[in-house]
């Protein structure tokens, strides 16, 4: 088996023009969704995901993640649907960023409403790669969510790391963090074992890692031992806003590929 974790940090940024859903053929890229992924149409349950994916300057939808509570299979049905948008519209678009869309989307009775937001990115300050290993489905509990970029938590707020003004780094750089996963997580010898782990941890002001959670597990103590490498992390540089440093939340994938 072989193993790899991952993650991308960059800093938003907000130019005039963003990338608009064509209409020609769909009302909305809600009810290009509905359409395509056929998910609870006759159904009076309300289901809610959360969704967020990548849009480039040619219009193209890639990277996309889906959180869910409960319906998996529906989220494997919207992640694969959402693969398939028709391009959308870039006209006046700058080139040179990505754009970040994020929605939280709820169905009931078959009708679909959407909460929307979108950010900028310089495509040069992105790890493609990275983004690649997070296009996942995730599980949460239904208490979980992508965090907000700023949680009222005592005794300090916390902040996601993407949206600090000084990005939180680790020694030597994100690549030896993925080595000291790499070299110290033990696999369990289970035949066929494979999928992705989630982890999310809280980097204190003083660099240390705090409230350790696992959010995906693939049982026989993949999550156990994520926890477990995670405590060997030496300080990491805090992230910092407004010049001084504070906590910060985060979470990697750690991806578990049986060859």
């Amino acid at each position: 088996m072989c193993l790899w974790a991952v993650l991308a940090v960059a800093q938003p940024i907000q130019p005039p023009k963003m990338p608009v859903f064509p209409s020609d053929k769909y009302a909305s890229f809600e009810d290009f969704l509905a359409k395509q992924s056929a998910i609870a149409i006759d159904s009076a349950q309300v289901i809610r995901f959360k969704v967020s994916f990548y849009i480039d300057n040619q219009g193209t939808v890639s990277y996309p993640t889906v959180f869910y509570h409960t319906n998996e299979t529906d989220a494997l049905r919207l992640f694969n649907t959402i693969q398939k948008s028709p391009k959308w519209s870039t006209e006046g678009m700058n080139e040179a960023y990505m754009i970040l869309v994020e929605k939280s989307i709820q169905i009931k009775n078959g009708q679909w409403e959407a909460k929307t937001k979108l950010m900028s990115y310089k495509r040069t300050s992105l790890n493609l790669e990275a983004l690649k290993n997070q296009s996942v489905v995730v599980f949460l509990p239904q208490s979980e969510g992508p965090k907000p970029v700023l949680v009222e938590e005592e005794p300090e707020p916390v902040y996601v790391s993407q949206q600090i003004e000084t990005k939180l780094e680790f020694p030597g750089g994100v690549k030896e963090f993925y080595k000291l996963i790499a070299k110290n997580y033990r696999t369990p010898n289970v035949s066929a074992l494979s999928g992705t782990v989630i982890v999310s941890f809280v980097i204190e002001k003083d660099g240390t890692l705090t409230e350790l959670k696992v959010l995906r597990d693939l049982g026989y103590g993949t999550g156990e031992e994520a926890i477990r490498v995670l405590k060997m992390s030496p300080l990491w540089q805090p992230g910092r806003q407004s010049g001084q440093p504070v906590r910060c939340s985060y979470t990697i994938p750690i991806k578990i590929i049986n060859k």
